[in-house]
């Protein structure tokens, strides 16, 4: 056999070697990012608490000077982390009822917009008790506003956490929120906020496949009216135990628990 088919043998031999282990094993399709399990013990020493005050629609929060029995809940309950004010909108020259609540309760007030109007800024406000030097925050105009400050979580050992919030209206939002996080999660951010109902899927689906070492998790009120879900979203090291329902006088109220794993788990 002369070297020329020889070599041509080896040619045809490698090429169909190559076809049959091509076709014995094809490229795993990428199905997206599951978080491991969590722990099925709650450790309560680990337990972050978080108000979330929200219709779950587009109603503002305060329309009957309800403000002064947040006042009264913040004064006399002080173990939530933070208080978050969902469609809090500030008015153009008109004080916000958030900025009265902390004045009046002696704590730390900010605001986090998400639309902006000629006469009001739609938006959420924020209230925490220790004094906040660096104010968290993000925006790509027209498209997706979020932010918060970092705080130490007072846990079994205290642990710095970045809360954060923003409120989802639109498909095209969710790759801004993966951009401006990247692996920001792994940084202890917490994203709590709120998502349209008919996109909740959509939104689990799209992180599940552009966002890695996450949680996320949805709350369903069941009521009618509401056209929005409340969400969590957190790192994998934490995770989103459990979201009360409540009212103060008649403003809703969710009372979210999110858990400190401690064990970063890959």
């Amino acid at each position: 056999m002369n070297r020329q088919k020889l070599k041509t043998i080896l040619l045809i031999s490698f090429c169909i070697a190559g076809f049959s282990f091509s076709c014995k094993d094809p490229v795993t399709v990428d199905e997206g990012y599951e978080a491991p399990n969590p722990p099925a013990e709650v450790n309560q020493r680990n337990l972050i608490t978080v108000e979330f005050y929200s219709r779950l629609n587009e109603e503002t929060l305060f329309q009957n000077n309800e403000s002064e029995l947040v006042v009264n809940r913040i004064s006399s309950i002080t173990s939530p982390l933070a208080y978050l004010f969902d469609r809090s909108d500030a008015v153009m020259g008109q004080t916000s009822p958030v900025v009265e609540i902390g004045w009046q309760t002696q704590t730390k007030s900010f605001f986090v917009q998400n639309t902006l109007s000629d006469s009001y800024v739609q938006g959420t406000g924020m209230i925490v008790r220790p004094i906040v030097n660096v104010f968290e925050g993000a925006s790509i105009p027209d498209t997706l506003f979020i932010g918060g400050c970092t705080l130490m979580a007072p846990l079994g050992n205290p642990v710095t956490v970045t809360l954060m919030t923003c409120k989802l209206d639109h498909k095209m939002q969710f790759p801004a929120l993966v951009n401006i996080l990247g692996d920001g999660l792994n940084t202890n951010k917490l994203v709590i906020g709120t998502v349209k109902q008919h996109i909740s899927e959509d939104m689990k689906h799209f992180l599940k496949h552009h966002l890695k070492y996450f949680r996320l998790s949805f709350h369903e009120t069941g009521l009618e009216g509401r056209t929005h879900q409340l969400f969590i979203l957190t790192p994998i090291n934490f995770i989103g135990r459990e979201v009360l329902s409540a009212t103060v006088g008649t403003l809703p109220m969710y009372q979210c628990k999110i858990e400190y794993l401690k064990t970063l788990i890959y």
